[in-house]
């Protein structure tokens, strides 16, 4: 009997079992002037708040830009600590690794062209903005050398390494896929940049995690849409179920 490979069973399986896509609108008009929030989709267009340029405190979300560049130059033992860095948000993962590669997040502004974006010597004192962050999230998204960094965003856990919990703001807008989270060490700013299907978003609040949410939630409104898989990405859903089928019969109705 032919045997299914885990990788055509998985295949498969993840194809059927796909959320729906969203369609995102956001309107900035809703957000008070403490939070600042930008929505970039894949055309490249995005709607910000005006004050979506306004370079604040990136938090953790600093480890995107850090974690891209150890992905990208570092040694092979440090680009296998990134993925636990963004799911946890670890901070003494961070310095050891700002420690060893100081270049990092000034050689990521330079080379993704973050003009809203400051080092300020230590990933902690980094600033940016919203409008550089979704950016910056819309181009990694495609990028296979950022896996771990998606991955970790994907699969955040629910408790950060220092007891934070990591629920809030844009990762509560339906359809998300992956979210990093931050809020400086008073509780008194929060801060989160996710990607979705199709878009990436990005806010950040003078005020509480509750005033993330609230803020972010009532800016935008989500309407689910049928599946639209790519063409490639169908064609390999068929030839999975296929051979699915005639390895698993009762897996016909699966497909």
């Amino acid at each position: 009997m032919l045997k299914p490979t885990p990788l055509i069973v998985g295949l498969a399986l993840a194809a059927l079992t796909a959320p729906p896509a969203h369609a995102l609108t956001f309107n900035p008009e809703k957000v008070p002037p403490r939070t600042q929030m930008t929505v970039r989709y894949a055309d490249g267009n995005s709607v910000s708040t005006g004050n979506g340029h306004e370079s604040r405190a990136a938090l953790s979300l600093a480890k995107l830009y850090l974690g891209m560049w150890v992905l990208k130059y570092g040694a092979p033992e440090d680009k296998a600590r990134v993925e636990n860095m963004i799911r946890f948000s670890e901070d003494g993962t961070a310095s050891d690794l700002e420690w060893k590669y100081p270049q990092a997040i000034p050689s990521i502004i330079g080379e993704y062209q973050l003009g809203e974006t400051h080092h300020n010597g230590y990933w902690g004192n980094v600033t940016t903005s919203t409008e550089d962050l979704t950016r910056f999230i819309g181009v990694i998204s495609g990028d296979p050398v950022a896996a771990p960094i998606t991955k970790g965003m994907a699969t955040a856990a629910p408790t950060a390494a220092d007891g934070y919990r990591q629920d809030f703001g844009t990762a509560r807008i339906p359809g998300i896929i992956g979210t990093k989270f931050g809020w400086s060490d008073d509780r008194q700013v929060h801060a989160s940049a996710s990607f979705g299907p199709g878009y990436s978003v990005a806010a950040n609040t003078y005020g509480s995690p509750a005033d993330l949410t609230t803020d972010v939630l009532g800016a935008v409104e989500v309407s689910p849409q049928a599946p639209s898989l790519p063409t490639p990405l169908q064609d390999a859903r068929d030839r999975a179920c296929a051979e699915l089928k005639r390895a698993v019969p009762s897996s016909s109705q699966v497909c």
